[in-house]
């Protein structure tokens, strides 16, 4: 078993950190089987048991305080109230660290004795009232001074004498003497290696003078026992010896027995080896080399390394599944029912699969294809790999190799090596049974590469219907046929497998849901799963869909969703709390949008939305993140100057020189849209991206960028319902750009009525929901002409300098002219 890499709990410096504590009157009791804890002591312990896995499981995060008792009888298992001791510890948890789902490692430090007044409750797990043992003080004295003295030289002379001793103890109880005989007791009780019995009557002798009485005692009689361990130690290697001499002459005899054609137990295993090589449907230079290997097995004995190593091997070669397979479930009408049950949406993926089993039907063999799903996280890849296998009758294997970076981990060590062992794919296959299973090869954007080799190099070969029909793992050296294998391999991004791999496979894009999508599925799949999970009914809580809609809104921001799942998770736990403390008759929880708040506190996202008035100097672009699409106001200004632009609002490189092409060309085409040259030279325009905190690069927001200088320095505002996206060249022409479909969600969800894209993404219209189509107004433009044309709206501002205005006044009669001048552009 793997050690912890965190240091180990220390004892604390002062007896007082353990003393003078309240015990709290109801406390959780987990029964020790094998041990005695002593106030002031450290004990580090596995639990496996269910009574006290259930126990960790439910303490809160905040509750570091715990009863330990020692079981002097009854069932391990399932222990009874009366096989505890009456007295035992108050103990502090110091560390807890999960080694599994049904296993921990406990690191525990004892209080304080207290005494079981009463056994609250027996199941899931004991608890019960407590009381404290107060501790007898003892002045020091010359007796007192005289036992603690005699019975630390007997411990010296036990650690000298006993090995399972180690100097270190002697240490810490020197420097813990000057703290009084009752911590010097407890220390060196938890120190000595006595029988539970003799430990838990220490722990109940509360006289610390007693205590230390009782130690000598019993260290002078282990003291007596060590002696006699020596003679026997000397003994024992006497016999080692002569069995030595044994070995040799049975040796000797199973040579003359090989001799004389008489068969043992090693003859029989090898001649069940050769049998079982014999059925192995590989070639005959294969088989002969296992023979070989057969026959120097048996020539060796079994305490030998080279035995272990050729045994492990023979094992692992017949234990690979060279022929075992399932039948493939053809059933095109049941895989689309499965396929739709356990996934919402993902059309593409499913009509691929369907496809794939559609020919399978009809030729009845077909190698692998190897997919890809790639996508942003938590939009159902890995589970998406489940439901296929499920849906193909197949077993399914999971291979993570996110973070290997190691070429053995997937084509094996040599058996040469010690503690070699075959490769991720092979062991797949080895602990699912057949050789046809659907293998996902997780993460595969995240495989590394150092000094022991290229992982993803390795992978060339198994993602390769023409040549993984004999891959050998180094471990097994024998070819083995992957063809028959599905594999599915996922990724959040692409740009991070290398191009040969990349060219391996058929990728299919899985982008982010629709917020309807994201309410369907928390409808007929989350809250369902998650109720059970909380021990919840669908007639105990009701979730209205405004309330999801909320929640996904303003509390998430992601393209899968995960998060969705811990907000709705967060809200049903609180649920589950009312419904487990019965304050309140049985009833229905209804959570509605007003609810949300009480539940998940105070919103988590702000969303950008479209501005309420067209503004000189903002215009409105499109980006696309890893959780989706966004709306990204671009801010303009200028002041008397020389003509310098000053960009902020950390962009990156691609960014900066979409900005600087883009005011190139305003400025160049400045006389064709009424900007006096000057404009130019004499002013200073200084150009902001918000939300300063997030870096930003990308070329799509080049006609944004044009569009807001243009405003600026012409003095024309930008139509406030008008959204655009598009990477613009030198000579004026808009360029397609990625991420359409996140982008008119983002812009359908901040109330934009038209979105402006480039002509080359009029096809990627059609990945967009009809919900959202429906609601927006699309104008493909070619030219940052045409952008021009749409979003800049013509208004010229009248100054009259014999009039004064009122700073109020004037502001609302510059708005009603600006909505007057968009009415006329709009009906234009």
């Amino acid at each position: 078993m793997a050690q912890s890499n965190r240091g180990k709990p220390q004892l604390p410096n002062n007896s007082q950190d353990w003393m003078d504590l309240d015990v709290p009157s109801r406390l959780p009791i987990i029964p020790l089987v094998s041990s005695v804890l002593f106030p002031g002591g450290v004990l580090s312990l596995q639990v496996g048991i269910d009574r006290n896995v259930r126990l960790l499981k439910s303490l809160p995060d905040d509750q570091n305080l715990i009863a330990a008792f020692c079981q002097k009888t009854g069932d391990k298992e399932n222990p009874r109230a009366e096989d505890l001791s009456q007295i035992g510890v108050l103990a502090a948890i110091v560390q807890r660290l999960p080694l599994s789902s049904d296993r921990y490692q406990l690191f525990l430090q004892g209080r304080q004795r207290v005494e079981l007044v009463q056994m609250l409750q027996n199941e899931p797990y004991f608890e019960a009232q407590l009381r404290e043992v107060a501790p007898r003080p003892i002045p020091k004295g010359v007796k007192t001074d005289s036992l603690m003295n005699k019975a630390m030289t007997l411990f010296e002379k036990l650690v000298e004498s006993d090995s399972k001793y180690s100097n270190e103890l002697l240490n810490i109880l020197r420097m813990n003497v000057s703290e009084g005989p009752d911590t010097f007791a407890d220390l060196l009780s938890s120190f000595v290696n006595f029988p539970l019995e003799e430990k838990q009557l220490l722990l109940e002798t509360v006289n610390p003078i007693e205590r230390i009485e009782l130690l000598i005692d019993w260290i002078n009689r282990d003291l007596g026992r060590a002696t006699v361990d020596r003679e026997l130690q000397r003994q024992i290697q006497t016999s080692i010896d002569r069995r030595d001499r044994e070995n040799y002459l049975r040796e000797q005899l199973r040579i003359i027995q090989d001799e004389l054609g008489e068969t043992n137990a090693a003859e029989r295993e090898a001649d069940t080896y050769r049998d079982r090589i014999e059925t192995l449907p590989i070639i005959e230079d294969h088989k002969t080399t296992l023979r070989r290997e057969v026959t120097r097995m048996g020539q060796l004995s079994q305490s030998s390394s080279d035995y272990a190593v050729l045994k492990g091997h023979l094992d692992t070669v017949l234990q690979v599944p060279w022929t075992q397979h399932t039948e493939d479930r053809l059933d095109l009408q049941k895989a689309e029912e499965i396929l739709d049950a356990r996934h919402h949406g993902l059309d593409k993926v499913k009509e691929r699969v369907l496809e794939f089993l559609a020919v399978l039907k009809l030729k009845g063999d077909l190698k692998g294809p190897i997919l890809c799903f790639t996508g942003p996280p938590g939009v159902g890849k890995t589970s998406l790999g489940a439901a296929i296998a499920d849906a193909l009758g197949r077993k399914f294997v999971r291979m993570a190799v996110g973070g290997v970076t190691d070429e053995s981990e997937i084509r094996g060590h040599r058996k040469t090596y010690i503690g070699a062992m075959p490769g991720k794919l092979i062991s797949s296959y080895m602990q699912i049974g057949v050789n046809n299973p659907l293998i996902m090869i997780d993460e595969i954007d995240k495989i590394g590469k150092d000094f022991r080799g290229d992982p993803s190099s390795a992978l060339l070969e198994v993602l390769d219907p023409k040549q993984n029909h004999a891959f050998v793992d180094r471990y097994l050296e024998i070819p083995f046929d992957l063809s028959h294998t599905l594999f599915i391999c996922t990724a959040n991004v692409l740009d991070m497998i290398p191009s040969p791999l990349r060219d391996r496979m058929e990728v299919i894009r899985l982008s982010g849901y629709t917020e309807n999508e994201k309410l369907a599925i928390a409808v007929k799949h989350l809250i369902p799963e998650l109720l059970e999970n909380h021990g919840l009914t669908a007639d105990q809580v009701k979730i209205d869909e405004d309330a999801i809609l909320l929640i996904i809104r303003d509390y998430t921001a992601e393209a899968g969703v995960r998060n969705l799942e811990r907000n709705l998770a967060t809200v049903l736990r609180k649920i589950a709390r009312k419904v487990a403390s019965g304050d309140e008759e049985t009833k229905t929880y209804e959570v509605k949008t007003d609810d949300i708040e009480a539940y998940l506190g105070l919103v988590k996202f702000e969303h950008e939305f479209a501005e309420r008035h067209p503004e000189i100097g903002v215009s409105t672009g499109l980006a696309w993140t890893q959780f989706g699409g966004e709306i990204m106001f671009i801010e303009a200004t200028r002041m008397p100057g020389t003509g310098r632009t000053t960009v902020t609002g950390q962009l990156g490189d691609v960014m900066r020189e979409s900005v600087q092409a883009a005011y190139s060309y305003v400025r160049s085409k400045a006389h064709e849209i009424d900007i006096p040259e000057k404009k130019f030279s004499e002013h200073d325009i200084h150009i902001h991206f918000p939300a300063g905190a997030i870096p930003k690069d990308g070329p799509s927001a080049g006609v944004a960028i044009a569009t807001c200088i243009a405003s600026v320095m012409g003095e024309r505002p930008v139509r406030h319902d008008i959204a655009m996206t598009g990477e613009i060249t030198l000579r004026g022409k808009v360029l397609s750009v990625g991420g359409i479909k996140e982008k008119v969600m983002a812009a359908h969800r901040a109330n934009i009525k038209t979105v402006l894209l480039p002509e080359g993404n009029r096809k990627d219209i059609s990945e967009v929901p009809e919900e959202t189509k429906a609601a927006l107004k699309f104008v493909f433009v070619q030219r940052v002409e045409d952008v021009w044309k749409e979003a800049l709206i013509p208004l010229y501002i009248i100054k009259d300098h014999d009039r004064k205005y009122d700073e109020r006044e004037y502001r609302a009669e510059q708005r009603e002219k600006t909505d007057r001048a968009t009415e006329r552009a709009e009906g234009r």
